[in-house]
């Protein structure tokens, strides 16, 4: 698991679940899907949490049907099956880290769909088991197709995506953020009441004091869908998370 030893504040649990979301709603629920009226496109996201370590899968599309999916994790078969349920054409697969709990569905993932693989560069090692830290856990090997950078990510054609890079879990830890949408796609940098951990290979306390000092400064309002366990906001966080210490 990739929680930090400490529990930083009271958890504020948003509904997730398959949810599908837009810009006009000020609030997630399991079945919302609102037209955004400036752009005239949907933006639709759907939410899962995937054992055993419930990791956040997150499959995002738009109203052409192009989609990307965040984390594939171990969810090889439900984002197949969601992919095939709502007619979607995976274009990319992105990593919030080289973890092996959020690629492991990878190689799977792609072979599927020829989706082409995505991760910051300082992460893409961690793809080959010849490379990365040992760990129980052993995905298959794959490689990363897009080295992901700090800046703006062009995959889907009317969403703005933003790649944060947050390192401090890991190297080449990354964010992605939707700013239009007031989104945050958090990795295991960011949780509900909690913070990812700071002592596996390639971890850096001070990085990720840095990192989550630069996500206080988005907007309050931004959801924040993290890498395990519920959503949230900053918000909800912003009380214990502006001037974060490890002890």
């Amino acid at each position: 698991m990739c929680f930090a030893p400490r529990t930083a504040g009271r958890p504020s649990v948003m509904p997730i679940g398959g949810a599908v979301f837009s810009t006009a709603i000020s609030r997630i629920g399991p079945h919302d899907s609102v037209r955004r009226s400036a752009r005239l496109a949907w933006v639709r996201l759907y939410v899962h949490r995937v054992d055993p370590y419930d990791n956040g899968m997150y499959l995002l599309a738009d109203d052409r049907g192009d989609a990307i999916l965040i984390d594939p994790s171990q969810g090889e078969r439900i984002a197949m099956a969601a992919i095939r349920d709502h007619g979607l054409r995976l274009i990319e697969i992105l990593n919030t880290h080289g973890h092996q709990d959020h690629v492991f569905d990878n190689a799977r993932v792609k072979e599927a769909t020829r989706a082409r693989i995505a991760i910051h560069a300082a992460d893409a090692y961690r793809l080959d088991p010849a490379r990365r830290p040992k760990a129980t856990l052993e995905p298959p090997k794959s490689e990363a197709d897009d080295l992901i950078a700090e800046g703006p990510l062009a995959y889907l054609r009317d969403l703005e995506l933003v790649a944060l890079h947050t390192p401090g879990h890991t190297e080449g830890s990354t964010c992605f953020h939707l700013p239009r949408e007031g989104v945050l796609f958090s990795g295991d940098v960011l949780f509900a009441g909690n913070v990812g951990r700071v002592d596996l290979p390639g971890a850096d306390p001070k990085a990720m004091e840095a990192s989550l000092a630069r996500i206080a400064q988005l907007p309050p309002e931004t959801r924040v869908f993290p890498g395990h366990g519920p959503a949230t906001t900053i918000a909800d966080e912003l009380r214990w998370l502006r001037g974060f210490r490890f002890a």
